[in-house]
């Protein structure tokens, strides 16, 4: 049982409820492509930054599903589908530590060149941690050179994979580390200790601070649809563990020692990990942003959630 006293009550509604969660990162950028069918990517926060106006990147639908991934099934995805202009969105800038960058992509005719990269912000013409896929259905990756690194398995056309970026930031110049992962399956709830390719590093690539991703259209027949990018500061914010829905709801909410300013409330918990109480003077509320814990307010005002 827990007991609360709320202050200068009016009159009340009160809800309680349970939820289970478990700790969220910090995500940098989540972009799941949530935009009307046919509309540009340029629409809605990204920026051309080579061939603008060009073929652009359009979004499609449906968007892709990877079983357990948090960027799975929302919205609609990108498009990317012939050669011409290439995009960018931005994030905020890092300087020091590890950016991980995981998307789903799924490859439909395949063209030998890299199709997503970081940058800086604004991006520039210096691109870092370049994706590629080969003419024989390999994964690559460099770290600045436009030759890439390939994976010894193939990908399959039309298979969705979750491919995350690791790009490490070393201190001292021209020693910044990149490696790639690729799942076609579930994806471990914490990092490998071998990714399928890297870690790399390139004495003759500039290190950069990454503040930016972008999608490149390099060949009139490549085709492939990109979707659900998060760029986090640990593998933990690319792949949260699994919030479950609480069973049991707090009940038998019971009320004493009423006075002119003071209530004390009693409750029995659920099953669920944490608890809300949320009182106002009519019934009307804001619903809490799911992945978040709700900040309490100790000031009850009139009409106001608390």
């Amino acid at each position: 049982m827990r007991k609360y006293t709320v202050l200068t009550l009016i009159a009340l509604v009160v809800i309680l409820t349970g939820f289970n969660r478990t700790g969220f990162g910090q995500i940098l950028l989540e972009e799941n492509f949530d935009y009307p069918t046919g509309d540009l990517i340029t629409a809605h926060g990204w920026t051309a930054h080579s061939g603008a106006g060009t073929q652009a990147i359009t979004v499609t639908n449906p968007g892709l599903t990877f079983s357990g991934y948090a960027g799975s099934a929302i919205g609609n995805a990108a498009l990317v589908d012939n050669t011409g202009e290439d995009d960018n969105r931005v994030f905020a800038v890092q300087s020091a530590g590890v950016v991980y960058t995981a998307f789903m992509v799924n490859i439909t005719t395949t063209a030998a060149g890299y199709f997503f990269h970081l940058g800086g912000d604004p991006i520039g013409s210096t691109f870092r941690g370049k994706v590629f896929m080969d003419a024989t259905n390999h994964f690559g990756l460099s770290l600045g050179s436009n030759t890439g690194t390939f994976s010894t398995s193939t990908y399959t056309p039309g298979v969705t994979y979750i491919i995350v970026l690791k790009y490490e930031i070393v201190s001292g110049t021209a020693n910044d580390i990149v490696s790639l992962f690729v799942f076609d399956a579930s994806v471990p709830s914490s990092e490998p200790a071998l990714p399928a390719i890297g870690p790399l590093t390139d004495a003759a690539s500039s290190d950069i601070n990454p503040g930016s991703v972008a999608l490149r259209q390099f060949s009139a027949t490549q085709n492939f649809t990109l979707d659900g990018i998060r760029v986090g500061l640990s593998w933990a914010d690319l792949f949260p563990s699994a919030i479950v829905s609480p069973t049991i709801q707090a009940h038998d909410i019971a009320f004493s020692g009423v006075t002119a300013n003071a209530i004390s409330a009693s409750w029995t918990n659920g099953d669920g990990a944490k608890r809300i109480t949320v009182i106002n003077t009519a019934n009307s509320f804001t619903n809490p942003v799911d992945g978040t814990d709700p900040v309490a307010n100790p000031v009850y005002g009139v009409r106001a959630s608390k």
